[in-house]
């Protein structure tokens, strides 16, 4: 009865209305795949910087089989796939870690715990139009969190009609590799002036299957459902609500390094909700063009449970994350086509309120219980302004924007002990321990910072096919609350992890030559970065008494460099091949050594073919290069070649109204045994997953 209450349930759903993190001008045509203009009028709520980006389109989200949208994006140039379980994953974008990299839920942020967290997977994909990516310091747009890019989850969105209209789909699919179910549902409702849709989904996975047997607890279930509204008042107004609830259960996390050999560790419980309002004006006088208000709160919740049979020792952790924040945007008209100017202000507050309790059995319902903090109560509050500037000085040729932030930020915290408190629990009665020694973590504090962040561009079109573009950028980083005060113990018997108050914040300047050519048949897009980080956070190994302790610590100067390529080659209208590839290498200049957690050279090619209006097919092989170059604690790993293969149908008439969609494929066809580096490196999961054969069908009308 649960999983068919469930499954019901998911049939409800929701989309959220989104904010662009992406130019839509003519600078960036060629990285943008598939983006829709959904108001009255075209909005002017678009960053006008230009900066290095992808973007993964409905048609991309819709074929693969993707767990997560982290597989998905993980087949762009320089991003690389983070696992933390087969459901729990994370990105690395060229070489800057989770948290350097601002997760948005329609512009609106995502804030957890940092620490095997997953909250980039506690998205939807079959509610989403497309995914945004930012590859390089985003700071001017969102601030602090944002300083190694932001990566922007858009949700499909219904578009007015000339009269009322219904419309919908449902769909399941199967996967092979982990049994995956999955079932997703959306309706709506609209009109010329007004929209209601709603939308949801349900999966359920056993454990994944690897060329080398089965991996062991890795089972996840989640389900999602919401609903938004729309609503137009003469052609000048507009109000946008919106609303996203998620869940995931019995999540599996596969162990590793993090944890104890011994230890069984699962999400028992994750919860995202996510409710936003925005209320836009279009031309409310004659010197403004747009005008935009907007406020949002979202929180995520998780319980964990760490079990180690040896010890009869049950380790629970559990967070709750609340961000709240409003936005106020305005656009005014300066009388000319080839300038525009965007200033706003902006402010947020993120509260963090987490526990631990450890249960030691000891014998026959005879039990210690103790409690602890692994992050103190704590809120962090940002307050920022800031402005954007575009100008076309020669028109068509030549292009300068330009942009700039401040920000004020305040981080408040309480006391910090441990144990908190312990009982016994005895036949079912519970006895408080009086005189137990507390120890003084993290003492109460308030701390203020003040950043700012800019950024200017110079693109020229040199000529008919071909432009370059020139960006450089100031960033700006303060430590999150966990790296500033976390204490982790994770029932493993060999090391802790400690935060530090004293951490300075990360700062760093970021530049990214752009090279990119448009042809009849052939596209090709170059990139080469260069990023120097003063003060970047790292962990450090500190010897304790009876256990190693990491410790949150500063790195005085870091630098990063890479380049990436993408090309697109039309052998005809129905033959077409798409390459990318990227390389990254950073080091500690100080100490002239590698950093952790670097990918390795990698890429992709891609073959397509579509046959009339009736299929399109690909076969695709994703590799990587050995990584040698490694940090101390970290070990090589070789290089691969993984090879797929996908199809998908055009829409199948059923009647005029009515239609079908087939999708089926396979992932590592030859089952091969692999490593991804940054997961290994993170010791959470060593063998990817293996052959893996899907179907998908969808019904729509």
């Amino acid at each position: 009865m649960k999983y068919i209450f469930l499954s019901v349930l998911s049939l409800i759903g929701i989309s959220l209305t989104a904010q662009n993190i992406i130019n839509q001008n003519d600078t960036i045509t060629l990285e943008i795949e598939e983006i829709n203009i959904y108001s009255p009028k075209p909005s002017a709520d678009k960053n006008m910087l230009y900066f290095p980006t992808a973007n993964i389109s409905k048609t991309t989200l819709q074929t693969p089989s993707f767990f997560t949208p982290a597989d998905a994006l993980q087949q762009k140039a320089g991003i690389s796939l983070t696992r933390d379980g087969i459901w729990a994953t994370s990105v690395n974008v060229r070489g800057l870690a989770k948290e350097r990299i601002l997760i948005l839920a329609d512009g609106e942020r995502i804030q957890t715990a940092t620490d095997i967290a997953a909250a980039l997977s506690t998205i939807d994909l079959n509610s989403l139009e497309r995914i945004e990516v930012i590859k390089g310091a985003a700071s001017v747009l969102y601030g602090t969190g944002a300083m190694g890019g932001a990566i922007n989850f858009v949700t499909e969105k219904p578009v007015y009609t000339p009269s009322l209209r219904t419309s919908g789909k449902v769909g399941t699919g199967f996967n092979t590799v982990n049994k995956l179910w999955t079932s997703h549902a959306k309706i709506q409702l609209t009109d010329n002036n007004w929209y209601i849709a709603a939308n949801g989904s349900y999966r359920m996975a056993q454990n994944t299957q690897t060329p080398e047997g089965v991996l062991e607890n890795s089972q996840f279930n989640d389900a999602s459902f919401g609903v938004q509204g729309g609503m137009t008042y003469d052609e000048s107004q507009e109000l946008l609500v919106n609303f996203q609830h998620y869940q995931a259960w019995d999540v599996g996390m596969p162990g590793g390094s993090a944890f104890h050999e011994s230890a069984k560790v699962r999400y028992r419980n994750v919860k995202r909700n996510l409710l936003s309002g925005e209320y836009i004006f279009y031309e409310p006088v004659a010197a403004l063009k747009e005008f935009r208000i907007k406020a949002y709160t979202q929180n995520i919740s998780r319980d964990v449970e760490n079990y180690r049979e040896d010890m009869k020792l049950n380790v629970l952790p559990s967070s709750k994350n609340t961000t709240s924040g409003g936005k106020i945007t305005v656009n005014p008209d300066l009388m000319t086509p080839y300038r525009n100017l965007t200033v706003g202000v902006e402010g947020w507050v993120r509260n963090a309120e987490t526990q631990r309790y450890k249960i030691k059995e000891r014998s026959e319902d005879n039990y210690l219980v103790t409690a602890e903090q692994p992050v103190p109560n704590a809120k962090m509050i940002d307050i920022g302004a800031f402005a954007q500037y575009s100008w076309d000085i020669l028109p068509g040729k030549l292009k300068m924007d330009a942009g700039l932030r401040l920000d004020d930020i305040a981080v408040r915290n309480d006391s910090a002990f441990d144990p908190v408190f312990q009982y016994t629990k005895i036949n079912g009665e519970r006895t408080d321990i009086g005189n137990i020694q507390r120890k003084l973590m993290f003492a109460a504090g308030n701390s203020n910072e003040f950043s700012y962040a800019a950024h200017i561009d110079l693109m020229y079109r040199f000529a008919r096919n071909h432009k370059t573009a020139l960006s450089l950028s100031n960033a700006y980083r303060a430590a999150s609350l966990e790296e500033r005060f976390k204490f982790i113990d994770l029932a493993n018997s060999t090391t802790v992890q400690m935060g530090n108050p004293n951490l300075k914040p990360e700062k760093g300047l970021f530049a990214n030559l752009n090279y990119t050519y448009s042809g009849e048949r052939f596209d090709l897009k170059t990139d080469v970065f260069a990023n120097y980080l003063f003060d970047l956070i790292t962990e450090k190994r500190v010897n304790g008494v009876g256990r190693d302790t990491l410790k949150n610590v500063n790195i005085d100067n870091a630098l990063f460099i890479g380049a990436e390529i993408e090309a697109n080659y039309r052998f005809t209208n129905s033959l077409w091949a798409m390459a990318n590839a990227s390389y990254t290498r950073a080091r500690d200049v100080n100490n002239d050594e590698p950093l952790p957690m670097i990918p390795p050279l990698k890429g992709m090619v891609e073959l397509n073919y579509r046959y009339k209006n009736r299929f399109t097919a690909s076969v695709s092989a994703n590799w990587a290069a050995r990584q040698s170059e490694v940090a101390t604690g970290e070990s090589p790993t070789n290089g691969h070649i993984i090879l797929n293969a996908a199809i998908r149908s055009e829409r199948i008439k059923l009647t005029p109204m009515y239609h079908l969609q087939l999708f089926a494929g396979a992932d590592n066809i030859l089952n091969t045994a692999y490593y991804n580096h940054l997961s290994t490196t993170r010791g959470i999961i060593k063998l990817e997953p293996g052959r893996n054969i899907y179907a998908k069908i969808q019904f729509g009308w």
